[in-house]
């Protein structure tokens, strides 16, 4: 497999993908940070230990607009070739509020010098609908969402994982197949597909590309990344592609002793479609991680 060609075809293919599905899964501009969460096979891939917490807040002026908070740990299991975590993600757009919470496996299969891991998570994705000072003309309306709901939820996914390299396919929300179109709210299988390579430029600097597609088989959302870093310093930006236009993502971070990472993306958007509302507005995104190799 030449890793360098089928990067930069998957980065080509992101780049001219167009449309974007309903933020039913929110979005986050540093995705590897949490690989865990859309793909259970990365549990305990990279890291021995990885704390991570991350939090999103979404065009900033807009009443309503999504922030979302995630929170995860993963640890590699050396002597059965394991990996184990929990993560949970909380996300507020308007009116709703998502809680999910997952635990993650994952079996590594060594191959030379990289593994094939297969992994599954299960949990529990809790929807809530602020009713306060809404009336209604008809509260019995099947239409109306209620108050809570709690759904079963459980990811499958694969991965191979390198020296210098990523790559994984994962499919989230399994029981949507089985709950889909049976009440309120719509739960859709999620499809992800991800891939990384790190360039080693000289002692100190690394390049690394990166990009994640994320399906519900109707539409598309794609985001890539180019990070440099120079030592414990490192930066760059990520695009994002929701529809005709697409959002930029200037990002910084260090990490500290080579344990802690602490980073900021600022993004915002460029010849979208989207009202003025949102083009004039400005996403951030903060992490803050302990790692140990």
């Amino acid at each position: 497999m030449n890793l360098t060609k089928t990067l930069i075809m998957l980065l080509t293919g992101v780049i001219i993908s167009t449309d974007c599905f309903s933020q039913q899964d929110p979005r986050a501009s540093f995705f590897w940070n949490q690989y865990m969460h859309t793909n259970p096979a990365m549990t305990g891939a990279i890291y021995k230990h990885h704390a991570n917490a991350q939090w999103r807040n979404q065009w900033t002026k807009v009443n309503g607009a999504p922030t979302t908070l995630w929170l995860n740990y993963a640890m590699k299991l050396d002597s059965i070739n394991s990996g184990v975590g929990v993560s949970y993600e909380y996300d507020v757009i308007g009116l709703n509020k998502q809680h999910t919470a997952l635990v993650s496996y994952a079996y590594h299969i060594p191959i030379k010098k990289m593994f094939l891991s297969l992994g599954v998570s299960v949990g529990t994705l809790t929807m809530l609908f602020d009713k306060t000072g809404i009336i209604f003309n008809d509260p019995n309306d099947p239409g109306i969402p209620k108050s809570s709901q709690t759904y079963f939820r459980g990811d499958l996914g694969i991965a191979l994982h390198g020296e210098k390299w990523n790559a994984g396919l994962s499919c989230t929300k399994l029981n949507g197949y089985f709950t889909r179109n049976s009440g309120t709210y719509d739960i859709a299988p999620h499809y992800w597909f991800f891939g990384d390579y790190t360039f080693q430029l000289g002692q100190n600097w690394k390049l690394t590309p990166r990009a994640q597609v994320s399906t519900d088989m109707l539409k598309v959302h794609s985001i890539v990344a180019l990070v440099a870093s120079w030592k414990n310093l490192w930066f760059g930006s990520t695009a994002a592609f929701p529809g005709n236009g697409f959002e930029l993502g200037p990002m910084i971070g260090y990490d500290i002793a080579g344990k802690f990472r602490l980073g900021y993306c600022y993004e915002f958007g460029v010849n979208t479609h989207f009202s003025n509302a949102i083009n004039n507005n400005r996403t951030h995104e903060i992490i803050l991680s302990y790692q140990l190799k």
